[in-house]
């Protein structure tokens, strides 16, 4: 699916399309015991929250993988930088559109992996910024 599509689903639409595109591979399911097809289908990745880690940088390096599950609908086009961070539950996005000078802070207490990924999409394939030449 590309952005454009996106863009003319319902919030709703592009929730579930953040969650199946964050869902369990098959293979995966295949494996698993005592656990039935219709449970294993509402689970999906999620961010680390915590902000704790064992080895550092684990924590960042996961959420990033998952944030990056969106790169192909050109998220990094519209910013200098987009980082997401976690520290006790509560999520902050740290951006800066491109061609901007403003940095900007965005957090979200008290929101899931998926909302959170909806309002990083608002903040950039879906608000009319200008974007970086990438062709």
């Amino acid at each position: 699916m590309e952005k454009y599509d996106l863009k003319s689903k319902t919030k709703e639409q592009v929730l579930d399309f953040i969650r199946q595109r964050l869902s369990f591979s098959n293979e995966i399911q295949t494996q698993l015991r005592y656990i039935t097809e219709t449970d294993f289908r509402k689970e999906h990745r999620r961010f680390n929250m915590s902000g704790y880690e064992d080895i550092t940088g684990e924590c960042t390096k996961f959420n990033l993988a998952i944030l990056n599950e969106f790169a192909d609908l050109g998220i990094y086009d519209y910013t200098s930088y987009l980082f997401l961070d976690f520290y006790k539950g509560c999520g902050t996005l740290y951006y800066k559109y491109f061609g901007e000078d403003l940095n900007q802070e965005l957090e979200f207490a008290g929101l899931g992996t998926t909302d959170i990924i909806y309002e990083i999409l608002k903040k950039t394939i879906f608000s009319n910024r200008n974007t970086r030449r990438r062709h």
